[in-house]
């Protein structure tokens, strides 16, 4: 595991528009990520509207980081592994504490440099829309992924966040175009690319078990590791850190013999 600062890679996730599906990519990603066995940290950044520790099954967190930026806790105490080689500095919804925060004050390099011997690559999971102070207060050595739908207000706002990041010389690595599914009265992956002038470096399909996984506060690369969706994640970590990625392929048998329990016929031993 690393300790030193300078040799982390801090990845903000960032989207102009709420509801397109940042924080679960933040997530899934991080786990995907981990199967390639790094040592990966979320850290949930919007301070008004935090929901990682939902999205990752961590209910009512003892501290958060509402506390050790008001209350003087030490970071070291609302760091939480959720899985091997996963974990996550959550926020919280202590609205006693966010009334005492204020943005332009808080250091998160000084944060990041306080977190930095729990891994190697650290999630930022930004507010939606363009807070300046946070966008302004993350380490200049941050690299942005932006995420999208492929609405055309999606994109709209996704081009703000590019211009946001292009004028506080952040480096875009690209964009994400999730819970994709094909429609004619949206956005082609050309027109989405023209719009952003930035690569669409992934697209995660529209997937019913996503949700379904969050339910249970898993990650979709662990309930269902061969779905489309599950794939698309995973090809996105392997590329992001330069490894190889094979998809699995779903098991045919498997699937057969609960089609079979399900009309009443004996699945094959």
């Amino acid at each position: 595991m690393l300790t030193d600062f300078n040799m982390s890679r801090i990845i903000a996730i960032a989207s102009g528009k709420g509801g397109v599906g940042r924080t679960t990519l933040t997530f899934n990603l991080g786990v995907a990520l981990s199967l390639f066995n790094r040592h990966v940290v979320m850290l949930d950044l919007d301070l008004a509207m935090a929901n990682l520790d939902i999205v990752t099954g961590l209910l009512n967190p003892d501290v958060t980081l509402h506390d050790v930026l008001v209350r003087n806790r030490s970071i070291d105490e609302c760091v939480y592994e959720i899985e091997d080689g996963v974990r996550v500095v959550p926020t919280g919804i202590h609205f006693e504490t966010f009334k005492n925060l204020n943005p332009k004050y808080i250091s998160w390099n000084k944060i990041m440099k306080e977190v930095a011997e729990f891994g190697e690559i650290f999630l930022l999971d930004m507010p939606a829309g363009i807070d300046v102070d946070i966008f302004e207060g993350i380490p200049t050595a941050s690299e942005m992924i932006i995420v999208t739908n492929s609405t055309m207000s999606s994109v709209a706002d996704a081009l703000k966040n590019k211009i946001v990041a292009n004028e506080l010389k952040i480096n875009i690595i690209g964009i994400v175009l999730n819970m994709y599914r094909e429609d004619n009265f949206l956005l082609s992956f050309k027109e989405i690319e023209s719009i952003l002038e930035l690569p669409i470096i992934g697209v995660i399909p529209y997937d019913q078990e996503i949700e379904r996984s969050m339910a249970l506060g898993k990650s979709i690369v662990e309930i269902n590791s061969s779905s489309p969706s599950s794939n698309a994640i995973m090809k996105l970590a392997a590329d992001i850190i330069g490894e190889e990625y094979q998809p699995i392929e779903p098991d045919k048998k498997s699937i057969i013999n609960r089609l079979r329990k399900f009309v009443g016929i004996s699945p094959d031993l």
